[in-house]
């Protein structure tokens, strides 16, 4: 049988879901306050999620994630499968973050993000030569394509959509359109909007999860909701 899911260190909402094999509250050195998430949940096997992290209600977690300390995460965030957030992070409301991204500590996210496949984001321009980090900081309501890499320290506008693959080694004004190796920056061709889309966001498809959108989100207060 699998194992049961380990949640001696956490404080857990009404109307979780979570999977076997799953640790939450991971007592590392030095620890201080338990794991809290909000309400209803859904956590995938595998995942493990440090004590000393908030994260807001109605998260959902692929398998095998791992979140590590002092990260601050808030509602209807989405982090799937195989992904990494190293510590010390923050992240907005409405964010999905898709399958093996690495996010090291520093970063701050804003909301209503979408984050390609395979992004990685990095903290340090000459690491184990020169001591102290940098996270970047990503606005709200910006795409950043699969494969795409973001330099430290970079700091990404409102409104920003940055192509697959691109090297992002300086910053990017809002509304802007960055591309390419290293990333160039343009004005936002006007077929690109001016915001993600709210519904997209909480309701996009997810072929293993069949469960009717409720809607519930259209009460709440996000950036660029539709009504």
């Amino acid at each position: 049988m699998p194992n049961a899911p380990e949640m001696r260190n956490c404080q857990i909402g009404a109307g979780a879901e979570i999977e076997p094999n799953v640790m939450l509250g991971y007592q590392y050195p030095g620890w201080q306050k338990p794991l809290v998430i909000g309400h209803r949940p859904r956590i995938h096997s595998g995942t493990t999620i440090y004590a000393d992290t908030v994260i807001g209600h109605r998260f959902t977690c692929g398998h095998n994630v791992l979140i590590r300390a002092e990260c601050e995460i808030g509602d209807r965030v989405v982090i799937l499968h195989g992904s990494t957030l190293e510590g010390r992070i923050k992240i907005g409301k409405g964010v999905k973050i898709m399958a093996h991204v690495y996010i090291p500590s520093r970063t701050v996210i804003g909301s209503m993000v979408f984050i390609g496949p395979g992004v990685n984001i990095l903290n340090a321009t000459l690491p184990m030569r020169e001591a102290g980090i940098a996270g970047a900081i990503i606005g709200n309501h910006v795409v950043i394509g699969g494969g795409a890499t973001i330099g430290p320290g970079v700091t990404i506008g409102d409104n920003v959509f940055v192509g697959a693959g691109a090297v992002v080694m300086q910053d990017i004004p809002a509304n802007s359109l960055a591309y390419g190796v290293p990333a160039k920056f343009r004005p936002l061709p006007e077929k690109f909007g001016n915001r993600n889309d709210s519904k997209q966001i909480f309701e996009g498809l997810d072929l293993w999860d069949n469960r009717p959108a409720d809607g519930s989100w259209q009460q709440e207060d996000y950036p660029g909701k539709l009504f």
